[in-house]
């Protein structure tokens, strides 16, 4: 980290900091894409049937559907397996973007208030206060969803996180619906999920990081004075 703390120092405003960082960031986006082609080719099959799925008539239409989608089917269930066996590699990617992110709300940030939810926590020495900044996501900043994404990212093989990134996941793990008017949990974000090592392809999903282009737009906006 010691060169891109020196990168950093030398950067003097945001729109410099975009440009220098602007290909290493689109090249990280283009490599992840790379993955979802994977399950985009051969397109997936589907068998269509009328009344009873059980029914003799249908068992046997599906039977001689397989037959005929046959290498298509097992060429798509080998596909399917290695987009699974990349997970991690696709979330080494992402959370390099989140730390692209979070320098460069480290540095530029000026932002002096406490998120809501977070007065407990976040004071006017902690770090994170620079990250109280931008459009929410379930009530959050998601200046501390990037907080959140890349300290975890960085740090996964952690037993304890701290205050700030354990909040963040806690609120992102419980949400309730208005809807069914329950609590529930997610999967995604539960931070003891023994499946999930890495959770930077969750976290810029719902931050809409798929491309460069919404990546900076969020950049911009929460750090354009």
């Amino acid at each position: 980290m010691g060169n891109a703390v020196i990168l950093l120092e030398i950067m003097n405003n945001l729109e410099e900091y975009i440009s220098k960082t602007k290909s290493a960031v689109t090249k990280l986006f283009e490599a992840y894409n790379s993955y979802w082609e994977l399950m985009y080719s051969p397109e997936r099959p589907s068998f269509h049937f009328w009344g009873d799925p059980e029914s003799e008539e249908n068992k046997k239409a599906y039977e001689e559907w397989r037959k005929e989608n046959n290498s298509i089917l097992e060429l798509r269930a080998q596909r399917d397996n290695e987009f699974a066996f990349e997970y991690f590699a696709r979330s080494t990617l992402l959370g390099t973007v989140l730390q692209f992110g979070f320098w460069g709300i480290e540095k530029f940030s000026k932002n002096e208030t406490v998120a809501k939810g977070f007065e407990d926590i976040i004071d006017a020495n902690s770090k994170a206060l620079k990250f109280c900044i931008g459009r929410t996501y379930e009530n959050i900043p998601i200046g501390l969803i990037i907080y959140a994404g890349r300290n975890q990212s960085t740090h996964f093989d952690d037993k304890k996180y701290r205050k700030v990134t354990a909040r963040v996941f806690e609120k992102l793990t419980n949400y309730y619906s208005p809807t069914f008017k329950k609590w529930y949990k997610s999967d995604y974000f539960d931070l003891e999920n023994p499946n999930v090592i890495n959770y930077s392809e969750n976290i810029t999903h719902i931050l809409g990081w798929r491309s460069y282009s919404i990546y900076e737009k969020d950049l911009i906006e929460m750090l354009q004075y």
